[in-house]
């Protein structure tokens, strides 16, 4: 049987594998499922500037995984840049961080894809 710090290494793996992928194929909803696979509470965190969910496990007493999302846009006046997605994940033992993982992706702008277009076109 695993010890509680060696189960909680291995949820962070397993979610650090879980960020990097969702980062490559650009989707963020296979991070948030592995983390409630896992038990994780989800909370919303959101604001009028950005998508955001938190989700911890307390795995023992002392010892406490969270995961952050961010979804924002970063355009500003007279320039559209693409959303963004970030991802933090930590790993602290008696509330001192021990791991840290974070990645982030920028997200598709559908509006490129000529495929979309007759969804975006008024007639």
């Amino acid at each position: 049987m695993l010890s509680p710090k060696e189960f909680a290494d291995q949820i962070f793996d397993v979610l650090s594998f879980s960020i990097d992928l969702a980062c490559h194929e650009k989707e963020w909803f296979n991070v948030s499922r592995d983390a409630l696979a896992f038990g994780f509470t989800q909370t919303d965190v959101s604001s009028d500037f950005a998508y955001a969910q938190r989700f911890d496990l307390e795995v023992s007493p002392e010892i406490f995984i969270s995961l952050q999302y961010r979804s924002f846009d970063p355009s500003g006046p007279f320039r559209k840049l693409p959303g963004v997605s970030k991802f933090e994940l930590t790993l602290s033992i008696n509330h001192k961080m021990e791991r840290f993982h974070q990645n982030s992706f920028d997200e598709p702008l559908s509006a490129n894809d000529p495929a979309n277009w007759d969804e975006l076109s008024y007639a």
